[in-house]
Parts: structure tokens; C-alpha cells; sequence
């Protein structure tokens, strides 16, 4: 994990991570805003890649693009400076910001595609996921004064998330899926553990083939959002992003970075 370990926020992240047969506290930083960067997990990873077991479970838990997010990315991916790719009522003073959280989604996603390579690279039998856990409204049209996460009033970037799987072309053909027939269907990251079971080909007693979302026996459900503590005022999803089953986030034209840095 390159998250802290040594908050009080974080003592359950510890507890349940202290079940694996080993682990890796990267982050002892006391506060968030501080730069550590998700790059640092690169070495561990590769190393638990090369030890001799018959089966890994390996969890990676980023920092990811949490706030304050000129933190979350080293100077050379520093890409984004003015107003060019970003949306008109982006205002000067919240530039800034804006350009910042999209210079970690870039960084971010460089660590990600290097996880998937240097897995891919030992030929595995096996599949990696990658989520994140929230999302993230940072200026986003409708409300483009908002910046990060309110549960009482909940929108789409704050719910929707990326989603990515790799699997091996060892696992593919061991368990071949056409994955093209689910993307479409909406899904909450609360039934994660119902779709890694059937990815992972493992059951037990509650897992529910229902909710996962590689089943043929999936079925829709509302998604409910805000509050989990107070489950009266949870909303339907769909209210608060019409035709919540598509993927209205992906069209927006991406911005242009350039060559990424090795």
C-alpha cells in the first residue's frame, strides 16, 4: 500500500492487510499532503511477481489521485499548465486545480499501464483488476463550482469510476468470455466481491452469480447513492446521471499530453 498507514483513518487498512503473508507500508508520511508517489510500488510488485508460488493474491492499494492532487505526480509529468483541452467555464482561478488533478489522472495512469505491463511480461495465468474506490467532481458541468465528494448532494464524477480488466491470454483461453456483452451494464463497485469470484473461478457460501457483473446470470439493480448512514436517503443513481448504464464520462474529448515520460 502507498497510503498511510499510521493515521487513524487508516487503522482498519492495516488490520485487514496484516492477513497477507507479507506486506509493504510505503507511505509513513503523518499527512496526506505530502508527496509520495504511486511509482513506489512498481519494485515491491515486481518482486512478489517473481517469488515461486503456485497461486498469488496480490492487492495494490494506490494513493491514486486522492486530494490535494499537485502531490500525487512527480515534475516531469507536470503536462497540463494552461487552458488548452480544458472546458470553457473552467475559470482562472480554479485552473490551477483543474490542470493538477489531470496531471495525477496522467501519472496515475502511467502506474497503472506499468503494472499491467510487468505482470503481462511473466507470462501469467491470471488477470489483474484495477477500480477506484470514488470518484471525483473537480469542476464538472452541471455544477462546475464543486470540487470533491459530498454524499448529501451526490453527481456523476463523484460515483462513477474507472473499471479496467487485463486478463492473460493463458486465462482467457482457460476461461474464455465474450466481455464486449457487459460493458454496458450498470454496476456498483459494492458487488466487487460477487464479479472477482467468478473472474477468480472460486465460490463460497454468499456468493451471489446475480450481482456479478461477468455472469450470465446478472441482473440490473438499482444503484443507490449518498449517505451510507443514512440508507432513508439514498437516491437512485439514474436521477442523478439519466441512462446511467452508458458511459457518458468516456465521450469527453480527451486532452492532448504528449509523449509520456519513460
Amino acid at each position: 500500500t502507498n497510503q498511510q498507514t499510521i493515521t487513524k483513518r487508516n487503522t482498519m487498512l492495516t488490520t485487514f492487510s496484516k492477513q497477507a503473508d507479507e506486506q509493504f507500508y510505503l507511505n509513513n508520511n503523518r499527512e496526506q499532503n505530502a508527496r509520495q508517489y504511486d511509482g513506489d510500488v512498481l519494485d515491491p510488485f515486481a518482486k512478489v511477481l517473481a517469488e515461486d508460488a503456485p497461486r498469488k493474491f496480490i492487492v495494490v492499494h494506490l494513493l491514486g489521485t486522492h486530494m490535494s492532487y499537485q502531490y500525487r505526480y512527480p515534475p516531469e509529468y507536470e503536462r497540463f499548465t494552461d487552458h488548452s483541452g480544458a472546458p470553457a467555464h473552467v475559470s482562472e482561478d480554479q485552473l490551477p486545480t483543474y490542470n493538477a488533478y489531470d496531471n495525477a489522472v496522467l501519472y496515475n495512469d502511467f502506474v497503472v499501464s506499468s503494472l499491467i505491463k510487468r505482470f503481462a511480461a511473466t507470462d501469467p495465468n491470471g488477470f489483474l483488476l484495477y477500480l477506484a474506490d470514488h470518484g471525483e467532481a473537480v469542476f464538472d458541468a452541471p455544477k462546475a463550482e464543486v470540487l470533491g465528494r459530498n454524499e448529501a448532494a451526490p453527481t456523476d464524477p463523484m460515483y462513477t469510476i474507472p473499471f479496467l480488466l487485463w486478463n492473460s491470454p493463458k486465462w482467457q483461453a482457460q476461461q474464455p468470455r465474450d466481455f464486449a456483452q457487459v460493458l454496458a451494464r450498470p454496476f456498483s463497485s459494492s458487488s466487487l466481491v460477487h464479479t472477482w469470484a467468478d473472474l477468480a473461478g472460486l465460490d463460497f457460501a454468499e456468493h451471489d452469480r446475480s450481482r456479478s457483473l461477468v455472469s450470465n446470470e446478472f441482473k440490473a439493480r438499482p444503484i443507490l447513492v449518498g449517505n451510507p448512514q443514512q440508507p432513508q436517503q439514498l437516491i437512485d443513481f439514474s436521477l442523478v446521471r439519466p441512462g446511467a448504464g452508458g458511459s457518458g464520462l468516456a465521450r469527453q474529448e480527451p486532452r492532448a499530453a504528449g509523449a509520456q515520460p519513460l
